[in-house]
């Protein structure tokens, strides 16, 4: 593997990961349009575990207060927002692996966000918000399900169906990205019980991997930031014209 290729993944996962346009749908066409070959999955591993680290920094005051409190109502909402992913993923997940692995979908996925986007910001608008309820984390947690799908984002989704569900702005972004956690750390168990270690260890630069960790880790704390002040001073329809380009560019160029 280049020296090079890790570094750029790192980034692009960093930065990609809490922005609502795709993380997955913007490292399948990079690894694509730039012709990577390998095996990725060690990469994406520690790449993964890069996000988790920023996600469990920027939140460590609530996660921890959610460890010391097992049975307050954010870890029981948590829980029914997780619930439909696994079962979901459970159900499908070879499928969306088999018959919707393709450039093509990614670019779908691209203009379904920018249509989830859309319509929230429009229906946001003329919705009286509310804290958080069982039925919105309920409505948050199918559609992170859906999310599995390629170029789908999973933060921009959740977000998008939580502020249609009314959940004010900020508490659904945060909750968005607490409900990331255990999907994350469902994904990592995942990965590491089928991993082929014969295969994935024999292409590994240990340098551009280690730097690749470290911007993925930082440009994801990055995007965290920028995500908080995005949704409480700007409108998030500004994604809306990106992701529609780059999902028609990616559908034309496949």
């Amino acid at each position: 593997m280049e020296f090079w290729l890790p570094i750029l993944l790192g980034l692009i996962q960093g930065i990609t990961e809490f922005l609502p346009i795709s993380s997955s749908g913007h490292l399948v066409l990079c690894e694509y349009f730039f012709g990577m070959e390998g095996d990725f999955l060690f990469l994406n591993i520690l790449l993964h575990i890069a996000t988790l680290g920023a996600v469990i920094l920027y939140y460590r005051k609530t996660i921890w207060y959610l460890i010391t409190h097992p049975t307050c109502l954010t870890m029981r909402y948590l829980i029914v927002a997780t619930l439909p992913a696994v079962i979901f993923v459970l159900l499908f997940n070879n499928f969306v692996n088999t018959v919707l692995n393709s450039i093509v979908m990614v670019g779908v996925g691209f203009l379904l966000t920018a249509l989830f986007l859309g319509v929230a910001v429009i229906l946001s608008k003329r919705t009286e918000t509310s804290p958080l309820t069982y039925k919105s984390a309920l409505v948050m947690g199918i559609s992170q399900a859906f999310a599995v799908f390629p170029g789908l984002s999973r933060s921009g989704t959740t977000l998008a169906f939580g502020l249609v569900a009314g959940v004010e702005r900020q508490s659904a972004l945060d909750f968005s990205f607490l409900m990331s956690i255990p999907i994350i750390l469902a994904s990592l168990v995942y990965q590491l019980i089928f991993a082929d270690y014969n295969t994935i260890l024999n292409d590994i630069n240990v340098v551009g991997t280690i730097i690749a960790f470290v911007t993925a880790f930082f440009s994801a704390l990055l995007g965290l930031i920028v995500m908080k002040k995005i949704v409480r001073k700007m409108n998030l329809i500004y994604f809306v014209p990106y992701l529609v380009i780059i999902g028609v560019l990616t559908i034309i160029f496949a």
